[in-house]
């Protein structure tokens, strides 16, 4: 079928979707949990291929979030389904209200290529959850994960529920031509600007999931061994290629090479054999053009008279980056400037906390933000002032690893929230509902004529 008859007949059955009840959607995902187990072997595969994903990272970082998700959001579901009584109206004591919980229709969910399983799978949770009806289109850079994806949903459900629909950039500037009732969308700022302004033709709903430059504090006091070993797991996880990534750090002046030398002891450590990147386990930068980007990145800062701390060796035929770690790289340069989305860490050095902290509000709202601080006044005065999409203390990426969380951006960073209830609440339209009285209509006090209603007026200004 065409992305238009595929369409068309989604939307005759978004009525049907919308009207499914709690049963029929827990039955719903318990389907998607079952096809995901059936298919997960050759969507491991698929990861290998693509991007050299080792199994274990798989598991970890693809597959048990979607189960998780299936899990939490199916025990949840009859409470957020459950139409809510926001209490008495008492300008209209008599009448009953209600919110009622309703899908938005058909969606389409735009998925990246670096964890190309996660997101495109744990939003379509919340989309079918709200009872709503997906076009999913995956990322042309991953086009064995694609096709894996296509698998398992054909094999996992009706085309009138869910259809995947492969290719390349065209395709997804033709499936945005059509009256889509949301879209979700994973990516850079930059296309999401696009999905934002292709979305505006329909008046779209639409939830953006972008990235930024998230950064990393370490107060004076903390162990910088402690720090290093979390942070290199959270830039080197996934090559780098992660949109809550740790981007730059900010550290106290003079710590620079103590912390380097912990940083360059724990990548060896838990990357490398004999000097060397370990590519049976570690993931590879997507495609060629990625990894020169990644290149000219560190080239210019050389070039600008940059510091390098520790650069690992990289491994160009397979596409192994190896992290690199840059000392006060210029503002001007476009490592300073750009979402690395890579296994480049710049480090900048603080003579104070307010210091840092102006660092931070020069640039654009990131979508996470770290700190490294066992001492309450500096972590609540790097909190409250600074903008960010979530925040871990202590460690990275938890706040996205709990469900039960939002997870989202704000203004640059993405709008909207995935993830749980409010990932539900993200394909959901709250349907206010007022029922009147039979026996009595207070509204006709209100009718003209107003002469002498005063009275009225005044106590309706009170309860109202």
């Amino acid at each position: 079928m065409s992305m238009n008859e595929i369409f068309e007949l989604q939307k005759q059955h978004a009525f049907i979707s919308k009207n499914s009840s709690v049963k029929e959607r827990r039955n719903l995902l318990k389907r998607f949990a079952n096809g995901l187990s059936k298919h997960e072997s050759a969507l491991t595969e698929a990861l290998r291929k693509d991007l050299n994903k080792h199994t274990f990272e798989s598991i970890i970082t693809e597959f048990a979030l979607i189960f998780s998700e299936i899990n939490a959001v199916s025990e949840e579901l009859g409470k957020w389904m459950r139409p809510k009584s926001p209490g008495i109206n008492w300008a209209n004591p008599f009448s009953r209200s209600l919110l009622i919980p309703e899908s938005k229709g058909v969606c389409l969910i735009l998925a990246p290529w670096n964890y190309p399983v996660q997101l495109t799978l744990a939003p379509l949770v919340s989309c079918l959850a709200a009872g709503n009806t997906a076009i999913l289109k995956p990322s042309e850079f991953t086009p064995n994960v694609s096709e894996a994806l296509r698998v398992f949903v054909n094999d996992t459900f009706h085309p009138k529920e869910v259809s995947v629909i492969t290719g390349d950039a065209t395709v997804a500037q033709a499936l945005l031509e059509l009256p889509f009732n949301h879209i979700f969308f994973t990516g850079s700022p930059a296309v999401g600007k696009k999905i934002m302004a292709a979305a505006s033709k329909h008046l779209t709903s639409v939830t953006l999931e972008l990235g930024g430059k998230s950064p990393v504090f370490i107060d004076e006091k903390y162990n910088l061994h402690d720090a290093a070993k979390k942070i290199v797991w959270g830039k080197y996880t996934n090559a780098g290629q992660t949109c809550i990534a740790p981007d730059y750090v900010l550290l106290p002046k003079g710590q620079a090479k103590t912390f380097a030398a912990h940083v360059q002891a724990e990548y060896e450590k838990r990357y490398t054999q004999n000097g060397e990147i370990n590519t049976d386990e570690c993931v590879s930068i997507v495609s060629e053009k990625h990894y020169n980007r990644l290149v000219d990145l560190v080239a210019s800062a050389k070039s600008a008279g940059t510091d390098v701390l520790f650069e690992g060796k990289s491994i160009p035929s397979s596409r192994h980056f190896g992290l690199t770690l840059l000392l006060n790289p210029k503002e001007e340069l476009a490592v300073s400037q750009e979402e690395i989305f890579g296994p480049i860490l710049p480090v900048y050095e603080y003579h104070s906390a307010e210091e840092a902290v102006q660092f931070v509000r020069k640039k654009e709202k990131p979508l996470a933000l770290y700190l490294f601080s066992n001492k309450r006044r500096k972590s609540a005065f790097f909190l409250f002032n600074t903008w960010s999409g979530g925040v871990t203390h202590n460690d990275v990426f938890l706040h996205l690893g709990d469900v039960r969380m939002p997870f989202g951006g704000a203004n640059f960073s993405g709008h909207g929230y995935s993830h749980g209830y409010h990932g539900f609440l993200e394909f959901t339209h709250l349907r206010a509902y007022v029922k009147a009285p039979r026996w009595f209509n207070t509204t006709s006090l209100i009718y003209p004529p107003y002469k002498g209603r005063e009275w009225l007026a005044n106590l309706l200004r009170k309860f109202m």
